[in-house]
C-alpha cells in the first residue's frame, strides 16, 4: 500500500474525515484564484483571496473564530493567534452539508485551515501587493524543498507589509513561518510548524458613538481622524505538531498538539462620544497596559474504518482540549475635550496610569464517540456524543477569586439521502459549548473574557446538481445562544437569549463553458429575548445583523484570450438596525468589483500580473458593532495590483 493511499485512510478515507483530508500543493502563487477553487458560496479563502458569504469571523451571523470553531487540516485548534498566507493554502467555511462530513461538528459551522504542505519536488514562488490610493505594499516569498526524497520536505516562507489604512492610520509588519514535512515510512506522518506575525505601529481606528439615533455625517474618507500616537502593537505566534498513523487491524491515529498566543504590548485607543449631526463630539482616550492570551490545545483521534458489502462503517473516539489564560484590564482612561468628527486637530498625548491586570484561565476537555454510516447511492447518518468538562477562574484586583465549572452533555446527528443522482436531501442537529469573546473597549469590564455557552443548531437543506459542473444549495437553519450585550451598569454580561434563523443559498460552478460563477445569498431573522427585551430596555433585534446578504462572484477566461481573464464581484447588505433600543437603521448598501488577471510565461517562470478596481461606483455606507454598537464606515473607491511568479 503506498503512502498517498495510507494518508487518505489516516483522515478516515474521505467519508469518515473529509474535512481532514491533506494532499500535496506546491506554492504556486500565480495560480491562487479562490472564485476557481471553490465548491460552494459559503466561504473560500486561497491566499489573500476570499469569495463566499462567511468567513472566519462570520458565519450564520456569529463568529466561528471568536466561538473556538476553528480547525487545521480538521483538528481541534484553539486559536488565540493570527495564522497568516504563510503556511495555509487556504481556508473553508463549513456550513449545512460540507460540515457532515466531521466526526465532531459545531453551531455556526467550522472555519478550517487547511495546510500547505511540500511534496516531491522544490517549489518557490514570490508576490509583490500594492494598492491605493492609500497606499498598501507587501512583498512575500514562499519556497517548498524537498530535503530527502519522498521523505523530507520543507516549506518556509516570509512577508513583510506596510499599509495606509482608509482613516490614514498606518502600520509596518513581518509574517514568518515554517513546516516540515516527515515520513519515515509508508505508515507515518510527523508535520511540526511554526507561524509569527508581529505588527508595528498600528494607528487605531476610532471608535464612533453617537449621541442618538441617527448616523454618523459622511465625512471625506481621507482624513485622518485618529491621533498619531493612538498606535497598537501586536505580536502572535502559532506552534504545533500533527502526527498521523496507520496502525494495526486497521485502525488509524491523528494527534495534534497545538501552543497559540498573542501580545500587546501597546494599545491606545480614542472614541468619538456622543457625536451630533453637525459631527460636535467629546473624544475620549483609553489605553491598556500589556495584555495577552495564549492558550495550548489539541486533540487525539482514533479512528477505525470496515466494511459491510458497500456500505461503510466508521468509528471514531476524541479526546480534544484546551488550556487558555488570558491576561487584561488596567487600562487607564481620559477625555481630551471637544471635537469634531472629520476635522483632525493634534493633541499631545496624555499621561496614563496603569493600575493592577487581571487574569483569566479556563480548561477544557471533552472526550467524544462518533460513528458515521455511508450506503453509497443511499445515503449516510452519523450521530456523535460528547462530555465536556470546563472550568474557569477569574483573579481581579480588590475581588474574591471567581470560580465557575460545567459539564454538559453534548450531542450531534446528520442524515444525508440521496433521493436521485443528482438530488440529495440532508438534515442535523448539533449541540457545542463555545466562547463567547471578550467585553469590548467601551465596557466597564473592557477585555474581560466572557464565559462560555451552551449552543444549538438545527438545520436542512438539499443539494441539487442542476449541470455536471454547476451545484445548488439551499437550506434553512436555527442558532440559539446566550446573548451578551451591556446592562444598565455598562457591564457586558448575559442579557437573555438570542437566535437565529435563515435560509442560505449557494450556486456554484460554470454555467457555460469558461465562466465560472459563486453566489450565495443569506437571508436572516436574528431576536433577542430575556427580561432586558421584556422590560422594554432593549429592542428584540440585534444590532449589526445584516438580515440580507448577498455576494456574487464570476471569473470568465476563454483560451482565446490567452491568459486574460475577467472578474467581478457584487456584495450587498441589507439594511440592519443600529442600535439597541431598535430605533433606526444603517441602510442597506451594495458594493462592485471589476478585475482582470493576466497569466505570462516570462524566462521560463509562471507569472500572473491582477488588477482590481474596489467600490467602483465609490459607495458611501457604515457598518455598526454588535458589540460596542459603535460604527466605521466602508472603504471607498481604490484600487489593488499583484504580481505572483512561480519559480
Amino acid at each position: 500500500m503506498n503512502f498517498n493511499i495510507k494518508i487518505r485512510m489516516v483522515c478516515g478515507v474521505a467519508t469518515a474525515l473529509a474535512a481532514g483530508t491533506v494532499t500535496d500543493a506546491k506554492a504556486q502563487r500565480a495560480s491562487e484564484n479562490a472564485v476557481t477553487k471553490a465548491e460552494d458560496a459559503f466561504g473560500t479563502q486561497i491566499g489573500q483571496d476570499s469569495v463566499g458569504l462567511y468567513g472566519t469571523q462570520s458565519a450564520r451571523g456569529f463568529s466561528p473564530e471568536q466561538a473556538g470553531n476553528v480547525r487545521i487540516d480538521g483538528l481541534y485548534f484553539d486559536q488565540q493567534a493570527r495564522f497568516g498566507p504563510r503556511l495555509s493554502k487556504g481556508t473553508v467555511m463549513r456550513v449545512g452539508l460540507s460540515a457532515m462530513s466531521y466526526p465532531f461538528p459545531a453551531p455556526t459551522g467550522i472555519s478550517d485551515i487547511q495546510l500547505r504542505l511540500p511534496g516531491a519536488g522544490t517549489q518557490v514562488s514570490g508576490a509583490l501587493n500594492y494598492g491605493g490610493p492609500t497606499g498598501i505594499a507587501s512583498a512575500g516569498l514562499d519556497a517548498e524543498i524537498a530535503l530527502v526524497p519522498d521523505k523530507l520536505g520543507a516549506g518556509v516562507g516570509a512577508g513583510l507589509f506596510r499599509r495606509t489604512s482608509e482613516w490614514q492610520g498606518s502600520n509596518l509588519g513581518i509574517n514568518i513561518g515554517g513546516l516540515l514535512r516527515w515520513t519515515p515510512n509508508d505508515s507515518l506522518e510527523i508535520i511540526p510548524f511554526m507561524t509569527y506575525f508581529n505588527t508595528k505601529d498600528e494607528v487605531t481606528r476610532p471608535l464612533i458613538l453617537m449621541g442618538g439615533a441617527y448616523l454618523p455625517p459622511n465625512i471625506d474618507r481621507g482624513v485622518f481622524t485618529s491621533q498619531n500616537w493612538a498606535v497598537h502593537e501586536a505580536r502572535d505566534l502559532n506552534l504545533g505538531v500533527i502526527t498521523r498513523a496507520a496502525l494495526m487491524g486497521d485502525w488509524r491515529l491523528q494527534v495534534a498538539l497545538f501552543r497559540s498566543s498573542h501580545t500587546d504590548p501597546k494599545n491606545v485607543n480614542v472614541f468619538y462620544r456622543n457625536v451630533q449631526l453637525s459631527g460636535t463630539s467629546t473624544l475620549d482616550v483609553f489605553a491598556d497596559p500589556a495584555s495577552s492570551r495564549a492558550s495550548y490545545s489539541g486533540e487525539a483521534r482514533l479512528s477505525h474504518v470496515f466494511a459491510e458489502r458497500v456500505r461503510r462503517h466508521t468509528l471514531h473516539i476524541s479526546v480534544k482540549g484546551r488550556d487558555v489564560e488570558r491576561v487584561f484590564g488596567g487600562g487607564s482612561g481620559t477625555t481630551l475635550g471637544p471635537a469634531t468628527f472629520g476635522i483632525y486637530v493634534p493633541l499631545p498625548e496624555p499621561r496614563f496610569t496603569f493600575g493592577s491586570s487581571s487574569r483569566d484561565k479556563a480548561r477544557q476537555i471533552s472526550p467524544g464517540v462518533s460513528y458515521v454510516g455511508s450506503w453509497p447511492g443511499v445515503g449516510e447518518v452519523s450521530f456523535g456524543l460528547q462530555k465536556a468538562f470546563y472550568k474557569r477562574d477569574v483573579t481581579q484586583p480588590n475581588l474574591p477569586l471567581a470560580r465557575a465549572s460545567s459539564s454538559p452533555w453534548i450531542s450531534n446527528g446528520t442524515i444525508i439521502l440521496n433521493v436521485t443522482d443528482a438530488l440529495t436531501f440532508y438534515s442535523s442537529f448539533t449541540g457545542g459549548l463555545e466562547e463567547s469573546g471578550i467585553a469590548p473597549e467601551n465596557a466597564s469590564n473592557r477585555g474581560e473574557a466572557l464565559p462560555a455557552s451552551l449552543t444549538r443548531q438545527i438545520d436542512a437543506g438539499i443539494r441539487y446538481k442542476i449541470m455536471p459542473r454547476l451545484n445548488l444549495l439551499a437550506g434553512v437553519f436555527e442558532v440559539s445562544k446566550p446573548y451578551f450585550g451591556s446592562n444598565i451598569a455598562n457591564l457586558f454580561t448575559t442579557v437573555g437569549n438570542i437566535r437565529h434563523r435563515g435560509v442560505e443559498i449557494s450556486l456554484a460552478g460554470q454555467p457555460v463553458s469558461n465562466l465560472t460563477v459563486v453566489a450565495g445569498v443569506m437571508l436572516l431573522q436574528p431576536r433577542i429575548s430575556g427580561s432586558m427585551v421584556d422590560s422594554g430596555l432593549i429592542g428584540p433585534v440585534p444590532p449589526g445583523r445584516t438580515p440580507r446578504l448577498v455576494r456574487f462572484n464570476a471569473n470568465y477566461a476563454p483560451p482565446g484570450w490567452h491568459g486574460l481573464s475577467l472578474e467581478t464581484e457584487v456584495d450587498h447588505k441589507g439594511a440592519n438596525l443600529a442600535n439597541r433600543a431598535n430605533t433606526f437603521n444603517v441602510p442597506s448598501a451594495t458594493t462592485i468589483d471589476f478585475g482582470s488577471r493576466y497569466k505570462f510565461n516570462a524566462f521560463g517562470l509562471s507569472a500572473t500580473f491582477r488588477l482590481q478596481v474596489l467600490n467602483v461606483t465609490n459607495a458611501y455606507g457604515w457598518s455598526v458593532s454588535s458589540s460596542s454598537g459603535s460604527f466605521a464606515y466602508e472603504g471607498g473607491r481604490r484600487y489593488s495590483t499583484r504580481l505572483a511568479v512561480d519559480f
